[in-house]
C-alpha cells in the first residue's frame, strides 16, 4: 500500500501537468475569447459566408495557435473567397499577438482552401491564392489547395486535383489539362493529381500523381533535393490514367515524378491492393508482365514497386516486388524473389 502511494501521486500529477498546464488557456483568455466573437461576427458579415468559427489555442507562456474555419455557399465567388482572406488579415490585433501562427481554412462544396501565416504581415499573396482557387473549380473534382509558409519568402503552394472517384482519374485528368491551359502562370507550384481520399483505419487509400523528392530516402550518398515544382506533363498524366483504366485486378497506383539535376526524369511507381487486401504471388507477377514492357518503351527511368499487402504493418520491413527500370537498384533492398527474372530484363547497371 505504501508503494503504491507514491506512485498514484505521480500519476495524477502528470494528469494534471497534461491537462491544465500544457493546454493552458492563460490569463488573457477572456480577451482572446473577444476577439474571436469579433473575428467572427466580421467573417460572417461577408457575402458568400454561411459560417465561420475562430479560435485561439493557447499554451502556456505568450504563445498561441489561432485558427479561423469558413464554410462558403456553393455559389460563392472567387471574390468573396479572398475577402475572407483579406478581412482576417486586416484584424487589428494588439502588436504582442504579431510574430504567432494564424491557419484559416475555407472550404466551398468539396473544395478546400488552407492557409498559415505569422500575424501582423500583409497577406496579399494570400488573398490572390484564395481568389485564384475558387475559380478552378470544375464539375466531378474536387480542389484542395494548401498555401503554408508562414513567412510571405518561405511561402509554398500544394495544390491536389481530385477525381470524384477511384474509377474516374479521367475528370482529374481533364481538370488538370484545363488548369494547365487556363493558368500558365501557376506552374510554379507542387502539383498532386488524385482520386478522393477514403481514410480508413489510419490508412490512406487512393491513387496519385505526386512530386517527389530526389533520391529515394535509402539513398544516402546524394543530398536530398527538394521536388521541381512544376505542372505535370502530358505523358505523365498519361501514364497515371493508363494504370487506372482497364485494371487487371483492383489496385491503386502512386506515381511520384523526380527531376534529379543532370539525369532527366525519374518516375516512382507504386502499386498496391485496396486496403485490407493482400496480392498473390501469381497476381504480383501478372501487374509485372502488364506494367514493365509499358514502363521500358518510355525512356524514363522508373523505379517500380509492388507492395503486396495493404493494412496493419503497411510496407514496414517486408519484402517488395522492385524493380528499377532502366537503372541500378540500390544496394540493401529486401525484395522479393519474385522479381529477380524482371531485374535481369529492365535493370541496367
Amino acid at each position: 500500500m505504501r508503494s503504491s502511494v507514491p506512485t498514484l501521486v505521480l500519476l495524477m500529477a502528470a494528469v494534471l501537468l497534461t491537462g491544465c498546464g500544457y493546454f493552458d488557456r492563460g490569463r488573457d483568455q477572456a480577451e482572446h475569447d473577444s476577439w474571436s466573437r469579433k473575428i467572427e461576427a466580421a467573417i460572417r458579415a461577408l457575402p458568400g459566408v454561411t459560417s465561420a468559427s475562430h479560435r485561439f489555442e493557447h499554451y502556456k507562456g505568450r504563445h498561441f495557435n489561432a485558427k479561423l474555419d469558413v464554410q462558403l455557399r456553393d455559389d460563392a465567388t472567387p471574390g468573396e473567397a479572398a475577402s475572407v482572406v483579406s478581412v482576417m488579415g486586416a484584424q487589428q490585433l494588439p502588436r504582442r499577438f504579431h510574430g504567432d501562427p494564424i491557419a484559416v481554412t475555407i472550404d466551398r462544396m468539396a473544395d478546400s482552401y488552407s492557409a498559415y501565416w505569422i500575424f501582423g504581415r500583409e497577406v496579399g499573396t494570400e488573398v490572390n491564392a484564395a481568389n485564384t482557387w475558387a475559380r478552378l473549380w470544375a464539375a466531378g473534382t474536387e480542389v484542395h489547395w494548401d498555401s503554408s509558409g508562414g513567412f510571405a519568402d518561405r511561402i509554398t503552394n500544394t495544390i491536389d486535383v481530385r477525381a470524384g472517384s477511384e474509377s474516374e482519374p479521367h475528370r482529374a485528368i481533364a481538370a488538370m489539362r484545363r488548369i494547365i491551359r487556363d493558368f500558365p502562370e501557376l506552374a510554379s507550384n507542387q502539383w498532386i493529381v488524385s482520386t478522393v481520399h477514403g481514410r480508413e483505419r489510419g490508412f490512406t487509400n487512393h491513387s496519385e500523381r505526386r512530386p517527389g523528392s530526389y533520391p529515394w530516402s535509402d539513398d544516402r550518398s546524394t543530398p536530398h533535393q527538394e521536388p521541381t515544382p512544376r505542372f505535370p506533363s502530358d505523358d505523365e498524366l498519361d501514364l497515371w490514367q493508363w494504370f487506372l483504366t482497364d485494371q487487371p485486378i483492383p489496385y491503386l497506383a502512386r506515381m511520384s515524378v523526380y527531376d534529379p539535376p543532370f539525369e532527366g526524369r525519374t518516375l516512382g511507381v507504386t502499386v498496391f491492393p485496396p486496403l485490407g487486401t493482400e496480392f498473390s504471388a501469381a497476381q504480383t507477377t501478372q501487374l509485372a508482365d502488364l506494367h514493365l514492357p509499358y514502363l521500358a518503351g518510355s525512356g524514363t527511368v522508373v523505379d517500380y514497386t509492388i507492395d503486396t499487402t495493404n493494412g496493419p504493418g503497411y510496407s514496414y520491413g517486408r519484402p517488395l516486388f522492385e524493380v528499377v527500370v532502366g537503372r541500378c537498384q540500390t544496394l540493401g533492398h529486401n525484395v522479393l524473389p519474385e522479381s529477380q527474372p524482371y531485374v535481369r530484363q529492365y535493370e541496367h547497371c
